[in-house]
């Protein structure tokens, strides 16, 4: 009871299906220490985190993604561009697959990686409707906080408020929403949690499972009048934010633009 009364403070809970498309970027672990190996996995995902449904129309949890326009990499200020690395590959979970892409990636030194990526724009024809979903993800090694809350110049992205390592169940996430380098204000914002038990081991890391019995339930609410959310999370597992907003027009169809972030949250250490 008392995880749900903190929940529902930040969040509208709606015990249905939950919400759909989600650009993910993964990587088993986002804390690498000093001591560890430097190299990760990465793999770049178009999916239904949650479960498997959309509008009351069964879909695949996973579908194609478009060919990325841009993958890249900030650390200590600098980009590096990591498109021409990427390797498609079919990501398959029970007897589906989905064309998506991954690569590894050594950490050079010390402080955050901040990983962003601007996907081409997928056609969803079940809405007639195009979505541009530009998504982050920061790993850190060693501790050493750099570059967490510097804006990339996406399209749209989720700048954080608070550095997003250590976070534990019941701990505050807070970030803000930007589009064309500009705060939006009253942004529908989606909450995501990666149901695991619908994708049949295709993940692996050791962040615990939280049971939902089915779908895990949709979460949504909207950003202040200065763009800025916040959201304290109810359970451990990975928890993904994304914004929806009105884009440019692609040859007269409608676009939907997202600025999307993906985190991972440890079970508490204070029982």
């Amino acid at each position: 009871m008392k995880k749900f009364l903190m929940a529902a403070m930040v969040l509208v809970l709606v015990a249905t299906a939950t919400f759909a498309h989600f650009q993910m970027i993964y990587t088993p672990d986002v804390f690498i220490a000093e001591d560890e190996g430097s190299k990760i996995d990465l793999e770049l995902i178009w999916t239904h985190p949650g479960g498997g449904t959309h509008d009351s129309i069964p879909e695949p949890l996973s579908m194609n993604m478009a060919e990325p326009k841009q993958f890249g990499v900030w650390n200590k200020g600098n980009f590096t561009d990591l498109t021409d690395q990427l390797e498609k590959f079919d990501f398959i979970h029970g007897d589906r697959t989905a064309t998506s892409y991954r690569m590894n990636y050594r950490l050079r030194g010390m402080g955050d990686f901040m990983f962003t990526l601007q996907p081409g724009p997928y056609f969803e024809a079940a809405e007639d409707i195009y979505i541009t979903q530009c998504s982050k993800i920061i790993v850190n090694r060693a501790g050493l906080p750099t570059d967490w809350a510097e804006e990339t110049g996406m399209l749209a992205e989720v700048v954080p408020l608070v550095w997003p390592m250590n976070l534990y169940e019941g701990s505050t996430f807070r970030g803000i929403i930007m589009m064309n380098g500009k705060p939006v204000p009253n942004a529908e914002i989606e909450v995501e949690y990666l149901n695991k038990k619908a994708f049949k081991g295709a993940f692996n890391d050791d962040v615990p499972v939280y049971d939902f019995g089915g779908e895990s339930p949709a979460m949504g609410f909207a950003t202040n009048e200065n763009g800025e959310f916040s959201f304290s999370f109810p359970w451990p597992g990975w928890w993904g934010f994304v914004a929806l907003m009105e884009g440019d027009p692609i040859d007269g169809t409608d676009h939907e633009v997202g600025a999307a972030i993906f985190m991972k949250v440890e079970n508490s250490p204070i029982k």
